[in-house]
């Protein structure tokens, strides 16, 4: 997985878990980051479509982000810095 996103799209980290719209040119917070979809999509069938695929994650569900710049991602990293260490 390149450290920047080629294209704007849904990415699952399934260790957090999160689930984060990640934009073009945007670097990825720690962490294996697996492509989900298309940035076309609408977050519900992303988030249903994560589901689908994992269905451990169905209880509890990952959490959503938004990460379309450098800014977002400092933010989203501040936020779960005790599970990155």
């Amino acid at each position: 997985m390149p450290e920047i996103a080629a294209e704007t799209a849904y990415f699952l980290n399934t260790t957090i878990p999160v689930l984060a719209l990640v934009g073009k040119g945007v670097r990825f917070p720690p962490g294996q980051w697996i492509r989900i979809a298309s940035g076309t999509v609408v977050p519900w069938q992303a988030e249903a479509l994560v589901q689908d695929l994992f269905p451990s994650l169905r209880a509890r569900g990952p959490s959503f982000h938004v990460l379309l710049t450098d800014f977002d991602v400092m933010e989203f990293e501040r936020e779960f810095s005790s599970r990155f260490a």
